[in-house]
């Protein structure tokens, strides 16, 4: 889960969109079978890109 979004910070900084990111982040949440962890993952996605 932090891979995730340290990844997606560092596509941030190599001077992609938050939106591009955001879609991105979101992507790989998709891919999460778990429930809750998918829900977890979409959480943390808003929170890391509220301020976008």
């Amino acid at each position: 889960m932090k891979a995730m979004l340290i990844a997606t910070s560092l596509l941030l900084f190599a001077g992609c969109t938050a939106e591009v990111g955001r879609e991105m982040a979101e992507d790989e949440c998709y891919q999460i079978r778990n429930n809750a962890d998918r829900e977890q993952c979409f959480k943390d996605v808003e929170r890391t890109f509220e301020n976008y």
